[in-house]
């Protein structure tokens, strides 16, 4: 039986109204009436429709509530009650705030440090508010300084604000003459989703080892921001060529210098045995942004959640462009549908391309684009773009600048 498709209880009014037949037939007989069967037209077959109809709910109820504590059928009020039976570990992640970096300009270069106390506040539109995270400090003689800055509003809402937008200071600060965000402001996300939490939750028992599994640091990484939908691990392999020009000043006989130089050349090279890469994906396919990654190592830096001999590189998903050529036919006798196969191609064409970015690692398919195209009553199609493509787990296909060609070219008979 499919994991996905069981009952707990029966819930087809019809097959409850049968075995309520049967029951009350068995019922007569045993009472004398031996012979007796249910006419159709029996009125008692009224009664039993209006009892099979109560019993279905009651079935369906018993169904739900079962299902409700599994999770890949918990729905959005029993599955943070699975969640916590794996402690604070397993709760849902709240909505998360939309990071930036903010830059504070000095009227005039100073002989002196310009202190900023942390928590100040600016503003794009005075309806949201950001605030410093860190007390900023701007050099003697430099005329500005940046400093990472929170909106004070949790959720998606706070990604609305690209670079130069805001530079409303609501707190103001001497020597100061202005401000502005350098950076687009991302990572803010709206409570964890159903999928995504259930998601977490399936990889929650690899977060327990302390060994450093793929599949703990994949967790950890997704508790950093709900916005984040995907996660891969690796290990970087050795650059023998660095490794090599490494090792040609150190002489043999000095084997506490070597051993010692080798380790911290493997740390500072970000290659080699002890060092972990790992890529994180954001909603939509979209890449992380400097504070996400920012955050992302900070939580997998946790000495509860990294392995002490660990070096851990939070790196940026390569993005691997695509281009769409594609030409199709219909057949003939769908005439009268040309229209609507014409516009679910152009649909299935935009689901290929959305499926195609929301994962790590997901190689370019376009069996799958044909697929999705035959699927919608297609005669026959030929891809000329995307060629069929392997990607490594850090690489993510997202579609190039050249517009899609997607072609009709018209009607055949035959089959």
């Amino acid at each position: 039986m499919s994991r996905n498709n069981f009952s707990f209880t029966d819930t087809a009014a019809r097959n409850i109204q049968a075995r309520l037949k049967d029951i009350y037939e068995a019922v007569r007989r045993a009472a004398g009436d031996r012979t007796y069967r249910m006419s159709e037209a029996d009125p008692m077959r009224l009664v039993q429709a209006a009892e099979a109809a109560a019993l279905t709910q009651v079935a369906v109820d018993i169904d739900n509530t079962g299902k409700g504590s599994l999770l890949n059928f918990a729905g959005n009020d029993t599955i943070e009650e699975i969640g916590a039976l794996y402690g604070k570990r397993g709760d849902r992640l709240l909505p998360a705030r939309a990071r930036t970096t903010m830059r504070y300009h000095l009227s005039a270069a100073r002989s002196s440090v310009t202190p900023i106390a942390a928590g100040k506040q600016v503003t794009a539109d005075n309806k949201i508010y950001f605030k410093t995270l860190k007390p900023l400090e701007i050099p003697a003689g430099e005329l500005y300084g940046d400093v990472e800055a929170e909106c004070m509003t949790a959720g998606e809402i706070g990604n609305q604000f690209q670079i130069g937008d805001i530079k409303n200071m609501v707190d103001l600060i001497p020597f100061i003459a202005s401000v502005e965000n350098i950076t687009a402001c991302t990572g803010g996300s709206d409570l964890e989703g159903l999928e995504e939490y259930r998601e977490r939750i399936r990889m929650l028992p690899e977060s327990f080892s302390v060994a450093g599994p793929d599949g703990a640091y994949e967790f950890w990484a997704r508790t950093a921001n709900p916005g984040i939908m995907d996660a891969k691990v690796w290990m970087p392999d050795l650059d023998m060529n660095s490794f090599a020009a490494f090792l040609e000043p150190w002489g043999i006989t000095d084997a506490a210098g070597f051993y010692s130089a080798l380790f911290n050349h493997f740390r500072e090279s970000g290659t080699g045995p002890g060092n972990v890469n790992i890529a994180v994906l954001m909603q939509g396919g979209e890449l992380p942004s400097g504070e996400v990654k920012d955050h992302v190592l900070e939580t997998l830096s946790d000495k509860r959640v990294r392995p002490l001999t660990d070096f851990v590189h939070v790196k940026d998903p390569e993005p691997i462009e695509y281009n769409i050529v594609l030409r199709y036919w219909i057949h003939a006798g769908d005439a009268a549908m040309v229209q609507t196969i014409i516009d679910s191609v152009d649909l299935a064409v935009q689901r290929f391309i959305a499926w195609q970015k929301n994962m790590l690692g997901r190689d370019i398919n376009p069996s799958y684009l044909h697929q999705l195209i035959m699927e919608c009553g297609v005669k026959r199609a030929t891809i000329e773009e995307p060629a069929p493509t392997k990607m490594e787990l850090w690489q993510v296909g997202v579609l190039g600048n050249t517009p899609i060609q997607v072609i009709y070219e018209g009607m055949e008979e035959g089959q």
